[in-house]
């Protein structure tokens, strides 16, 4: 469970979210059907006709500026210069709508676009600022001029525009040493999203971000769910590094909520294998209730490997668990305790003859391989 967190639909979500509710849905179906270029004319022509349509997006009259949008949409990917005066034109309430559909048609800004992205992100208006950090994000490295500046943003009063400039840090930042202490920072933020968003961040940049270990580790008792797994979730990416946390990701394991208790799992074989004291807990906590759970503490219990071997009885009792997936974890981690599982030999050539599962089958004759060197 821990090992599938993807970060990709969260600056989705939050530029359908920038962008305005009744266009969200829109504005991703007309980005997924564009045609590469849409442009009828080509070369000089094409580029002077865009100049103009960036021009008369600030004219006076309201129709000439909604028919300018318009026209820049129907250009598509090859008006992308005209990103960053579509996204102030979102500030317009005559025109948003309509800067927003062309937005959708570009898919992403050019980098020559950082420089005037990064004034936008000033911008007293919250969907234009926000709006500008996704964009600045959308470039990933190609931005990293920005970073100074979305730092400042993690400070702006809104908190949607505070979490789209923490998810554009997450695209570009994570080699920049000036991301951490701005990220620490945004743990303590009012709003779970960002508090999330930021952990997530701190996770990503790994072991280097030793420093967020304490405040991660505080976030361990946060009232939200999703801030304490992704809590989890940072301190195991971190590793070795966060092996504080151990005591209060063991206490994890007994939290009501099943999420919390699968990430806190896997955290724990990342954080330090040689944690002794894990495994009884880990070993107890193979019988949950919950499916996930079950899976990722083998997978944990695998990841400790033979120094996990006390767990081998309760590993050969979970093989005979109804679901699949937890079989396969179980059966992948007696074959990563090695020779200690030789006591799970005999069930495991039942299931590598028998079970229904053929990925069952093929994990348990690997496993049957390793315990037999």
């Amino acid at each position: 469970m821990s090992q599938r967190r993807m970060f990709i639909p969260i600056s989705e979500s939050s530029f359908r979210r920038s962008l305005g509710v009744a266009f969200g849905v829109l504005l991703l179906t007309l980005a997924a059907l564009v045609v590469p270029v849409r442009a009828a004319e080509d070369g000089e022509g094409v580029k002077a006709r865009i100049a103009e349509l960036i021009k008369q997006l600030g004219d006076k009259d309201v129709e000439v500026r909604k028919k300018a949008a318009d026209s820049l949409r129907d250009i598509g990917p090859a008006a992308r210069e005209a990103f960053p005066a579509l996204i102030k034109a979102l500030g317009d309430p005559e025109v948003a709508g309509h800067a927003m559909m062309a937005i959708g048609e570009m898919h992403r800004p050019g980098k020559e676009a950082v420089p005037a992205l990064i004034q936008l992100l000033g911008d007293p208006a919250p969907v234009v600022s926000g709006t500008a950090a996704v964009a600045l994000g959308m470039l990933g490295a190609d931005a990293k001029d920005a970073v100074t500046a979305l730092i400042k943003l993690l400070g702006a009063p809104d908190a949607e525009v505070r979490n789209n400039a923490t998810v554009a840090l997450i695209r570009i930042g994570r080699g920049a040493k000036e991301v951490i202490p701005a990220l620490v920072k945004a743990l303590d933020d009012p709003n779970p999203e960002v508090r999330s968003n930021a952990t997530i961040a701190l996770g990503e940049i790994g072991p280097k971000a030793l420093d967020a270990v304490p405040a991660l580790i505080k976030l361990l008792n946060a009232p939200e769910v999703v801030v304490k797994t992704d809590a989890a979730y940072a301190l195991g990416k971190i590793g070795p590094a966060a092996k504080e946390a151990v005591p209060l990701l063991i206490k994890a394991l007994n939290d009501p909520d099943a999420h919390v208790r699968a990430y806190a799992a896997v955290a724990l074989s990342q954080i330090s294998p040689d944690v002794k004291e894990a495994v009884p807990v880990l070993i107890k906590t193979l019988g949950d209730a919950d499916v996930h759970v079950r899976e990722d503490v083998a997978v944990a219990l695998g990841r400790i490997g033979p120094k996990a071997k006390e767990a081998v009885p309760s590993l050969i009792k979970t093989l005979a668990d109804p679901q699949a997936d937890v079989r396969k974890a179980v059966a992948a981690a007696l074959g990563k305790i090695g020779p200690d599982a030789k006591d799970a030999v005999p069930e495991l050539e039942r299931l590598a003859e028998k079970d229904p599962d053929g990925f069952v089958r093929e994990i348990a004759r690997d496993a049957l391989k390793k315990i037999r060197k």
